[in-house]
């Protein structure tokens, strides 16, 4: 072949750019093997860390088996569209977590490791959506980071526990934004992008409530207002064909809920805007919720933090934010700012921001000074030598004698934590050994990665400190079950019940949950608050007895089964002596005890 030939092929082989592949879409090549390999390795750390775990421990009262246990009696009535506990419509929520767990239970069967399987999987789901948002923005080691950082925090490891809407209405909401993004950026298959955002944002309104559309639709409409470019390409989001789309998935549980229920649909909108405006007797302090909100960040919003106090314009830089820097901004703002100053404040509301955080945390960490990358640094290692002195302290000062009074509220974390018994915390004293351990180390190799300019690595290292803690959290988790579940006597009674056997639960329904999950047969309530929002708009009376309706059946002949706190034990043996001069007490389950009247 002659030179010229050789040439001419050359020339044949490429191609101009266009304008839209330049500016608005990603590299036109291919990506490269570091960037499938990250992926993976990312995607491989969440399912490890997730889903491997998800048979550790029995389900926690509350919501945990609020949403297991009417999965589990969805299947046994076969009544699909409504979700039920100990028989009770249950409409606080739509139904799409309750099929999702249905649908694992008809493949794996009904059990802990199975209920907790779509929360995991809609964990590494946000892990992924967040890479790729991040990927989109800027590049494929920002997604990276951000991902570790979303992935190695300790809200993920703790909250991602519980099954509740909160994890999969979080994944939906960063699915939309993925969707959104890649439809700003690409005019090439918009629609079909677009038509991704509305399936999301319906999927999302039917885990948790019409917030997953507000949210998204709040989002993209500031990005519009700062940026006209945005404002041009979100407009084909409101073709009628998508919105349709929304609709036929959204609307058929709504409407027949409302034909169903009458008044359902007014509850649901109360629950969404009425409360959140007026408050609500559930709200976390705003204080308090901050507070938590620097655990659950932890240890990335103690790295950024002195980034952002001695380098804030460097790390905004306020004259010339780009798309990139305001999307996160906009996600943080529209859901965590309503939260902190209108109300209806839990620590797990702001879930749906965390991919928001990360990305504007490894975005943080990118543009730092090196010095303040190292303070980072420092302040992890400070705080792990602070958990090793804590740890040490309460070991000695723990009072494992002090009798076991449960918490009547536990609508946070910080309740939780109070209600943990003295003898429990000196369990986890080797956990949290494992944990102040991990945190020094691991800071030690980043500071010395930060001096020697790797940035990055150095970042990495700080995630990987947090894989042993996050494992010890898990593990402290499942190990405090027994203090926050019945399981122990739902399987300590299905021993032992026969048919005519009934089992009294003295309390509200939600704060016994578990013998929803655990108990193989419907159980009556006793002593009900007035006030549970566990049976709105359902009709307990059936279910429902008093302590004289308890007092006729604990004389028949048939076996009767009281579970009650210990506080109440005390008035309940008075009672009973009073009465039969009989008092057998069958055992002991974290803070409940059963008594019965069977020897």
């Amino acid at each position: 072949m002659s030179s010229e030939q050789g040439n001419t092929s050359m020339i044949a082989s490429t191609r101009a750019f266009r304008i839209e592949e330049t500016l608005l879409e990603p590299p036109a090549i291919n990506p490269p093997p570091t960037r499938q390999a990250l992926f993976i390795i990312l995607i491989a750390l969440a399912a490890l860390l997730h889903v491997a775990t998800i048979g550790w421990g029995d389900l926690y009262n509350e919501t945990d088996s609020q949403y297991a246990g009417a999965a589990r009696e969805m299947i046994e009535s076969h009544q699909w569209l409504l979700p039920t506990n100990d028989s009770l419509p249950r409409l606080q929520k739509p139904p799409l977590l309750y099929w999702l767990i249905l649908l694992c239970y008809k493949i794996f069967g009904s059990n802990e490791a199975a209920a907790r399987l779509p929360i995991a999987l809609a964990i590494v789901a946000t892990v992924a959506f967040t890479f790729l948002i991040g990927e989109r923005l800027r590049d494929y080691w920002h997604g990276f980071l951000a991902g570790l950082i979303y992935l190695s925090s300790c809200g993920t490891f703790l909250l991602g526990r519980i099954i509740m809407p909160e994890p999969v209405f979080s994944a939906f909401v960063a699915g939309g934004m993925f969707c959104a993004i890649c439809g700003y950026q690409r005019r090439q298959h918009r629609g079909v992008w677009f038509a991704g955002f509305w399936i999301c944002a319906a999927f999302a309104c039917l885990t948790k409530s019409i917030l997953g559309l507000v949210y998204l639709i709040t989002i993209l409409s500031l990005l519009g207002i700062f940026y006209r470019e945005a404002r041009l390409r979100f407009r084909a989001l409101f073709h009628w064909h998508h919105v349709l789309i929304f609709l036929l998935i959204v609307a058929p549980w709504y409407i027949w809920a409302a034909r169903h229920f009458p008044g359902v649909l007014h509850r649901l909108v109360n629950n969404d805007w009425l409360k959140p405006i007026l408050g609500n007797d559930d709200d976390v302090p705003r204080l308090q919720f901050i507070g938590l909100h620097f655990a659950w960040w932890f240890p990335w919003l103690f790295v950024v933090i002195p980034g952002m106090i001695f380098a804030w314009r460097r790390v905004v830089r306020p004259r010339e934010i780009e798309f990139a820097d305001a999307l996160p901004l906009c996600w943080i703002g529209v859901i965590f700012l309503p939260l902190l100053l209108i109300g209806r404040r839990q620590d797990y509301y702001s879930m749906s921001m965390w991919s928001a955080f990360a990305l504007w945390a490894a975005t943080t960490w990118d543009r730092v000074p090196r010095g303040l990358r190292m303070t980072g640094a420092v302040a992890i290692g400070i705080c792990g030598f602070a958990v090793g002195a804590l740890a040490a302290i309460s070991l000695h000062v723990a009072d494992s004698g002090r009798p076991r009074i449960a918490n009547e509220i536990r609508f946070s974390a910080w309740h939780v934590l109070q209600d943990v018994p003295a003898a429990t915390w000196q369990i986890l004293w080797p956990m949290a050994c494992i944990v102040a351990a991990s945190l020094v180390i691991f800071a030690s190799v980043a500071l010395y990665l930060i001096a020697n300019r790797r940035p990055r690595f150095a970042a990495v290292v700080l995630a990987a400190a947090m894989i042993p803690a996050g494992l010890s959290m898990i593990d402290g988790v499942a190990r405090m079950a027994p203090n926050f579940s019945l399981a122990n006597a739902g399987r300590f009674l299905n021993e032992r019940l026969d048919d005519n056997d009934a089992v009294v639960y003295e309390g509200a329904l939600h704060q016994g949950s578990s013998l929803v999950f655990y108990l193989n047969r419907k159980f009556f309530l006793l002593n009900r608050p007035t006030e549970d929002d566990s049976v709105v708009g359902s009709d307990p009376s059936e279910l429902e007895l008093n302590e004289n309706a308890v007092i006729e059946k604990w004389a028949a002949p048939h076996g009767l089964y009281l579970i009650v706190q210990q506080s109440r034990l005390g008035y309940w043996q008075k009672l009973l002596m009073a009465r039969f001069h009989v008092y057998h007490q069958v055992t002991t389950c974290g803070p409940y005890v059963i008594l019965s009247n069977q020897l």
